[in-house]
C-alpha cells in the first residue's frame, strides 16, 4: 500500500537511529563546550613578562620574582606567580585569579602611568584586579611569599626599550580605556597597560600581552 510505503519510508532502523542520536548528541556537546570556552575560558588569558635585574649588591640567595595581587586598599599580599632569576634575569607568567578577587572597575579606579585617572572605563559593568610585580628573599624556602618573615626589595619597575612604564590589569570581560588622544582595548583576562617615550617624547600607549625588555632595578633594605 502507497500509503504504508510513505509512512514507513522515514523511519529509521534502531542501529541507524541509534547512531543518529550519538552524532546529534556529540554535535550538542561540541556546541555546548563551545559556548562554555567562549563565556568563561575566555577571560582565563595569562600575559608573561621578561627582563632584566639591576643592583648594585649581588642578589641574595634565595631571591624571588613575584606577581601579587593588589587589594582594595592598595596593599599587595597573594601571590599568583613566582619564579627565580638565573644571572639576573627573568621571566615569569601572570596567572588567572579567582571571581571574589576581583571588584568594580570604575573610571580612574586604577593610577596608570601616563594617564594616571584621566580616563573612562566602559562598559560600566567590568570587574578587575590590579597585579603588581615584586621581589623578596624566600627566608624559609618555602616557595611563596610570606610577609613576616621574607624580606623583600624596593626599588623601580620600568621598560628599556624605548623606555616606559607598565601597568597589569586584569578584567572579567573586554572592556575599553578612553584617555585625551587615546583609546585602549582590554581584553579579558591579564592586559599589560604600557607607556614609552621615544626619542620624539610622545607618549605611545599600547595593551601588551608579553614584554620583554622589563628592568627591575632593587635594593634590598
Amino acid at each position: 500500500m502507497s500509503e504504508d510505503v510513505s509512512l514507513r519510508d522515514p523511519m529509521l532502523s534502531w542501529p541507524a537511529f541509534g547512531d543518529a542520536m550519538r552524532s546529534r548528541l556529540f554535535g550538542f556537546t561540541t556546541l555546548f563546550l563551545l559556548v562554555f570556552a567562549l563565556q568563561f575560558g575566555v577571560a582565563q588569558r595569562s600575559v608573561e613578562l621578561s627582563g632584566i635585574i639591576e643592583s648594585q649588591d649581588p642578589l641574595a640567595e634565595q631571591t624571588r620574582v613575584a606577581v601579587h595581587i593588589v587589594d582594595r586598599n592598595g596593599v599587595w599580599g597573594e601571590e599568583i606567580a613566582t619564579v627565580t632569576p638565573v644571572a639576573g634575569t627573568f621571566s615569569i607568567t601572570a596567572e588567572p585569579v579567582e571571581d571574589q578577587e576581583l571588584r568594580s572597575f570604575r573610571s580612574g579606579a586604577v593610577l596608570l602611568p601616563g594617564l594616571q585617572n584621566e580616563y573612562r572605563v566602559s562598559p560600566d559593568n567590568v570587574n578587575y584586579v590590579q597585579g603588581r610585580v615584586n621581589m623578596y628573599v624566600d627566608s624559609n624556602d618555602s616557595g611563596s611569599f610570606e610577609r613576616v618573615t621574607d624580606a623583600f626589595y624596593i626599588g623601580v619597575s620600568s621598560l628599556d626599550d624605548p623606555v616606559g612604564f607598565f601597568s597589569l590589569i586584569y578584567v572579567d570581560k573586554p572592556a575599553t580605556l578612553t584617555g585625551t588622544d587615546v583609546t585602549l582595548e582590554l581584553e579579558a583576562g591579564w592586559n599589560i597597560f604600557t607607556v614609552r617615550f621615544p626619542g620624539e617624547g610622545t607618549p605611545q600607549y599600547e595593551i601588551r600581552q608579553q614584554v620583554d625588555d622589563l628592568v627591575l632595578t632593587a635594593v634590598l633594605p
